[in-house]
């Protein structure tokens, strides 16, 4: 065929829509030629699947488009998301790109496991121990992973991190509860906008001024009712008068843990950012791409599910407010406690750390005409009654459930869901217990 017949050719498959694939020899993909415009990807729970034949990972879903990677046989990869013309979204050793339906499998089991480790032990980049370490756990730290072990090896998850350990120093833990977030010393918060001086005294020089609810890391006790803290690895003075010891508030020792208890108890390590943020593909109630939008990549992909399996049903949702960075939780509370104080702003808002949004697994839903957005006649409507009823199918469940104030710390809040992953949601909904209870924490 001539290069203009077969560019004829071409065109004529790109008008009628439809689409062939030319394999040569080597790796599968290399020549792949696909005629459809550009296709929407629909999200989808993380699921793992093992390529059946050496595979190029590409920049879109589409042969035009450039390799990222080339994988061998018998790869797992994390299939976050489906696009359309028989490519997957997929995520591999950090990087997010698209393959090809043909040539992948669902892995034979793709369920998160939770492993113990049985000696102080080293995660490395790679399952070799001339990988380099990436970071060394203690004995009894809990690690999770959804890949087979291969050659003596596992690829695990530890807060955020990822890496090899050797099989032979972990064991599956028995329990698919958590430990609770351990106590850390006593936390102090600033209770009005604070200046941190250079000495224990107001003609000290000004170092900083932190806001209403910045947590302190108070060292010691100064004269005159001054207290010494770290602040950015500096020594400080700041008046006791306007700082408060929280009594029972501990910070979690798991902030990266898709089953993190955060709530006026419990609080993220301060300005903790979760570090696998995307975009939701769900439709918002504005238009703006803001951090609102924003969940944790498996979170995100769970939410769209949701959304989906809503709308077969004939429900319509839309999505309120998602992530929110704890810069943004600083200015909301201080706004409040200059208008208030901080007795009263503690009443009705989240201290900086201990609002559930920050974890990136929050988020609030509304009606799809938009009304009623975390207000209570949310309640009672048939989009919340179809939540409560099939949340827990999406890995979600009703963070703050009706009679159960005096557990979690807040009213009832139909539209708050957050994500769990499956088996914890399918069991808190079973025994109609929250969070809290499901990990006998407070």
């Amino acid at each position: 065929m001539t290069e203009v017949n077969r560019q004829t050719f071409y065109k004529k498959l790109a008008v009628t829509g439809l689409a062939f694939t030319l394999v040569g020899a080597g790796t599968l993909g290399l020549h792949s030629l696909h005629f459809t415009g550009e296709p929407t990807v629909a999200s989808a729970a993380a699921e793992t699947y093992t390529t059946t034949a050496n595979l190029n990972i590409r920049s879109g879903p589409s042969t035009s488009n450039a390799i990222i990677a080339t994988v061998k046989q018998g790869t797992q990869l994390t299939v976050i998301g489906q696009a359309a013309s028989g490519w997957l979204k997929v995520s591999y050793q950090g990087k997010t790109g698209y393959v090809s339906s043909e040539y992948v499998k669902k892995s034979a089991s793709s369920t998160t496991k939770t492993y113990v480790t049985t000696a102080n032990l080293n995660i490395r980049s790679g399952p070799s121990t001339s990988s380099a370490i990436v970071v060394t756990v203690k004995q009894g730290a809990q690690l999770t992973s959804t890949e087979q072990a291969a050659n003596g090896w596992l690829k695990v998850s530890y807060q955020g991190k990822t890496g090899y350990v050797s099989t032979q120093y972990v064991k599956e833990s028995t329990s698919s509860s958590e430990p609770a977030p351990a106590p850390a010393a006593s936390v102090y918060v600033a209770t009005a906008n604070l200046n941190v001086r250079t000495t224990a005294s107001t003609s000290g020089a000004v170092m900083a001024t932190l806001k209403a609810g910045t947590q302190l890391d108070v060292t010691a006790k100064a004269a005159n009712g001054w207290l010494k803290i770290t602040y950015q690895g500096k020594v400080g003075y700041v008046s006791g008068q306007y700082v408060r010891a929280l009594a029972g508030m501990k910070v979690v020792s798991n902030p990266e843990s898709i089953q993190v208890v955060v709530n006026k108890q419990n609080k993220l390590p301060e300005n903790y950012v979760p570090k696998d943020l995307v975009y939701t593909t769900i439709p918002f109630t504005f238009k703006e791409q803001t951090e609102k939008k924003k969940m944790r990549s498996e979170a995100a992909a769970a939410i769209a599910q949701l959304f989906a399996g809503a709308k077969k049903q004939g429900v319509t949702l839309l999505g309120v407010s998602a992530y929110r960075s704890h810069a943004t939780q600083s200015a909301l509370f201080s706004s409040y406690v200059q208008r208030d104080g901080y007795d009263k702003a503690a009443t009705y808002s989240a201290l900086p750390g201990t609002s559930e949004h920050e974890t990136g697994l929050g988020i609030d839903v509304t009606k799809g005409d938009g009304t009623c957005a975390a207000q209570d006649c949310f309640g009672g409507t048939k989009e919340a009654t179809w939540l409560d009823a099939h949340a827990a199918e999406y890995g979600f469940i009703i963070r703050y459930p009706k009679g159960k104030d005096a557990v979690t710390g807040y009213k009832y809040e139909p539209w708050h869901l957050r994500y769990v992953g499956k088996p914890v949601a399918q069991a808190i909904k079973s025994k109609g217990i929250t969070l809290e209870e499901y990990y006998g924490i407070k």
